[in-house]
C-alpha cells in the first residue's frame, strides 16, 4: 500500500473512533508513549509513521499551487513565475537577513519529535522484531533527511534524538548547537546503522535501503564540499568542516553512490530509442522507470494529485493558469548545440537586426533543451508554442490579427512574451489537456539515477579518479544524444549537473557548496528574449531584456541563513550565524 493511501485510510479511521487530535503528540505526556494505544495496532502505527512522511516538504511544489514550485530554481536563477506577488519570483530579489531565512526556511523540530518518539514508542512495543526494525530504520532515515536540509542552511545545528520534556527547565530545552560536521557525521553514522535493516524493495513512496545511499551519496558530497572549497571554521567550529577532511568524505559519497550503481537495480532511462529528447521527457513521466529511487507519489483519485502541469502549460493550451514557469536565458545558454559546441548567443548579433533561423538557434541543441524548456515554435499536442511579440512583413509590423494561409499568429498569447521569452517542459506530461489545479499525476523524483552517477563522477574526480570520472559523466551524456568528452573538468561536471539536472532543486544547493554562488549570484541582472518574426524571411530577430526588475544580492554571510532574531531570542543558546 502506497504511503498516502495510508493516510488517507486512517484520517477516515480516527474520525469515526473520535481521535480528533491523534497526530498533535507533543502535548502527550511523555512516560504515556510507550503504553499508548499507537503502539499496540500495526494500522495505527503505519499512520503515525506516515505523518511523519507527510509533514516533509520533499520539494517546494508539495504545497500544491502553481505559485511555488520553482521556489529552489528562482533562488538558483534558473527561472522565475509569471507574477511578482508569486513567493519563487519576488523572493530571490530578497536581501535575507537577520529577520530570518522566509521563503526558504526549514526548522522542522516538532516532526523531529514525532519521530523520535516514533522510534522510542516501537521500541517498547510487543510487535515482532522484523517489524520493529524496519519502521524504526525507516523512522531515523526520515529524521536524518531533516537534519540534512538543516544543515546545508544553517550549517551546525541542535541535535535532538529523544523528545524533550515540555516541563523540563528552560536550561534543559534550550539546547546548544552542535557543529557542522557533528551534525554531517551524525547523518552519516545514522544511515550506516539502517541501512543492512531497510528493505532492499517497497511501495513507491516509501524509503528502502537506496534510498538511504542516495541520501548518503548527496550529503557526504555536500559536507565534502564546504570542507574542499571553504574549509574555514567559525563560531569556535561550530560552522564549517576543515580542509583536510574533504577526501574522508568525497570517498564516502562515492562509496554510497557505487553501492547503488553496482547493486544493478537501477539503469539510466533508455526506453525511447532513437529521440534521446523524448526519452528524456519521460524519465519524468513514465513510472515504469529503472532510473527512479524515490519519488514523491501522487495520485488525484486519492485525493493527491499536484499542480505542475498547470502553471507550465503553455498559455494557448491552458484551460484555468499557465505559462507560469518562466526559465531565464543564463539557464538557456548553458545548454550545448547537438555537436557540443557552446550554446551562449553571440551577443552583439543579438541586436534586432540579423536575423535567426529557430531551428539553427534552438532546436539543434542538446536534446536536453528540447525535453526541458518551450521555445519559439516548439512543438506541442499538435501545434506550436508561439513567444514573438510582433510580426513583420514586408515593411509592415503587425501586433493582432493572423497573417497567410497558415494563419500565423502575429503576436503570441501575452503571458509567453512578457518575462523571459521561454518556458518550462520539464516534468510536463503532453497528455494532460490543459491540466486542472491538483489533477496531474506525475510523481515528483527526489532521487533519480543520474543523479548519483553526476555524484559519483564528482568525488572520483576530487579523489584523483578522473578515468571514473569521465566513465560516469559520460553515461549521461551518452543517454543524452550528446558527444562524449574526452578529458574530465571541473567545469564539465558542474555543467552536466546544470543541464542534466535542471529544475531539479539542484541548482541553487549546488553553487552554495562550491562556495561560488557570490560569484555567479550577486549582483546577477537575469535576462530575457524578445523575438519579433520575419513572415516574409521565416526568421526572427532577437533581443535581450531584463529577466528580473533588480540586480541580485549574494553575500559572503548568506552561505549560512539566520535563524532570526525571534529564534534566537526563544533560545539563546542557538548562537546566529555571523553577518546577522
Amino acid at each position: 500500500m502506497k504511503i498516502y493511501r495510508i493516510i488517507m485510510s486512517i484520517a477516515i479511521l480516527l474520525m469515526l473512533s473520535g481521535c480528533e487530535n491523534f497526530f498533535d503528540l507533543d502535548k502527550e505526556p511523555l512516560n504515556m508513549i510507550s503504553g499508548s494505544a499507537v503502539f499496540k495496532d500495526k494500522i495505527l502505527v503505519e499512520a503515525y509513521i506516515a505523518e511523519i512522511y507527510h509533514a516533509i516538504p520533499w520539494h517546494y511544489g508539495a504545497i500544491n499551487t502553481p505559485s511555488n514550485w520553482i521556489l529552489v530554481e528562482g533562488m538558483g536563477a534558473e527561472a522565475r513565475c509569471y507574477a511578482y506577488w508569486q513567493t519563487p519570483a519576488s523572493f530571490p530579489l530578497t536581501v535575507i537577513d537577520e529577520n530570518g531565512s522566509g521563503a526558504i526556511d526549514y526548522w522542522p523540530y516538532q516532526n523531529i519529535r514525532y519521530a523520535n518518539e516514533f522510534i522510542i514508542g516501537l521500541q517498547a512495543s510487543e510487535f515482532e522484531q522484523e517489524f520493529i526494525d524496519h519502521r524504526v530504520a525507516e523512522a531515523r532515515f526520515l529524521r536524518a533527511y531533516m537534519y540534512f536540509q538543516m544543515a546545508i542552511r544553517f550549517g551546525g545545528v541542535p541535535i535532538l534524538t529523544e523528545p524533550q520534556d515540555v516541563n523540563a527547565p528552560a536550561e534543559e530545552l534550550n539546547v546548544p548547537r552542535n557543529s557542522e560536521k557533528e551534525v554531517f557525521d551524525f547523518i552519516a553514522s545514522e544511515l550506516d546503522a539502517i541501512i543492512p535493516i531497510l528493505e532492499e524493495d517497497t511501495d513507491e513512496g516509501r524509503v528502502n535501503r537506496y534510498t538511504a545511499y542516495a541520501l548518503k551519496s548527496q550529503a557526504m558530497m555536500f559536507a565534502a564540499s564546504v570542507a574542499e572549497f571553504d574549509g574555514t571554521l567559525e563560531l569556535d567550529g561550530i560552522l564549517g568542516i576543515p580542509s583536510g577532511e574533504a577526501a574522508s568524505y568525497w570517498q564516502a559519497s562515492l562509496d554510497a553512490s557505487d553501492d547503488i550503481i553496482s547493486s544493478g537495480k537501477y539503469s539510466l532511462y533508455n526506453k525511447v530509442a532513437g529521440d534521446p529528447a523524448e526519452n528524456f521527457a519521460q524519465i519524468f513521466i513514465d513510472e515504469a522507470n529503472p532510473e527512479r529511487i524515490f519519488v514523491e507519489v501522487y495520485d488525484p483519485a486519492m485525493g493527491k494529485g499536484q499542480s505542475w502541469g498547470v502553471g507550465a502549460v503553455p498559455f494557448e493550451f491552458r484551460q484555468t493558469w499557465g505559462s507560469n514557469f518562466c526559465p531565464f536565458m543564463n539557464l538557456i545558454d548553458e545548454f550545448e548545440y547537438i555537436d557540443g559546441t557552446p550554446g551562449a548567443l553571440d551577443p552583439d548579433l543579438v541586436d534586432a537586426v540579423h536575423l535567426f533561423d529557430i531551428d539553427d538557434v534552438f532546436r539543434n541543441r542538446d536534446p536536453r533543451f528540447l525535453a526541458t524548456f518551450f521555445f519559439p515554435e516548439s512543438d506541442w499536442q499538435g501545434g506550436k508554442v508561439y513567444f514573438h511579440k510582433r510580426t513583420v512583413v514586408g515593411t509592415d509590423t503587425l501586433t493582432s490579427g493572423t497573417i497567410g494561409d497558415d494563419k500565423w499568429p502575429a503576436k503570441a498569447a501575452n503571458r509567453n512574451t512578457v518575462n523571459t521569452g521561454f518556458l518550462t517542459r520539464k516534468r510536463f506530461d503532453e497528455s494532460e489537456i490543459g491540466p486542472l489545479r491538483e489533477t496531474s499525476d506525475e510523481d515528483y523524483i527526489i532521487y533519480r539515477y543520474g543523479e548519483i552517477l553526476l555524484n559519483y563522477a564528482e568525488a572520483a574526480f576530487y579523489l584523483g579518479q578522473t578515468g571514473e570520472a569521465l566513465d560516469k559523466l559520460n553515461m549521461v551524456r551518452e543517454r543524452a544524444g550528446m558527444p562524449l568528452l574526452g578529458t574530465i573538468t571541473e567545469e564539465a561536471i558542474r555543467h552536466e549537473r546544470t543541464v542534466e539536472l535542471a529544475f531539479e532543486e539542484n541548482r541553487y544547493w549546488d553553487l552554495r557548496r562550491w562556495r561560488i554562488a557570490h560569484e555567479v549570484l550577486d549582483g546577477l541582472r537575469t535576462k530575457g528574449m524578445e523575438f519579433t518574426y520575419y513572415y516574409n524571411e521565416d526568421k526572427y530577430d532577437f533581443m535581450y531584456k531584463n529577466g528580473d526588475p533588480s540586480s541580485r544580492t549574494f553575500q559572503d554571510r548568506h552561505y549560512y541563513l539566520p535563524f532570526g532574531v525571534s529564534r534566537v531570542a526563544d533560545n539563546p543558546n542557538l548562537l546566529e550565524n555571523p553577518g546577522y
